[in-house]
């Protein structure tokens, strides 16, 4: 009998996400990587992946927006940061 994976393309990137985030020393547990990194997305990714200010009017003024409303630290951030960078060139 074979077992088919039930998770989505989208779930599957976020594992690969949180695993990127966890080889580079991130120490969230999933569910805190998650509510955190949703929030990374959403302020950051139109204008670094479209190059759209439809909500900032710079990736600086997009990266102070995350560390304002997560209240994590400039190391947090880069980490996931660099974990969406390093599994598909988020920069």
């Amino acid at each position: 009998m074979h077992c088919v994976n039930s998770m989505t393309i989208d779930e599957e990137r976020e594992q690969d996400v949180f695993n990127e985030y966890k080889n580079l020393g991130g120490r969230k547990n999933f569910k805190q990587f998650k509510k955190i990194h949703d929030i990374f997305l959403d302020e950051t990714l139109d204008i670094y992946v479209y190059g759209e200010l439809t909500k900032h009017n710079s990736r600086s003024e997009a990266l102070d927006s995350v560390i304002d409303i997560t209240g994590i630290s400039e190391n947090e951030l880069n980490l996931h940061l660099e974990s969406e960078d390093n599994l598909g060139g988020y920069t």
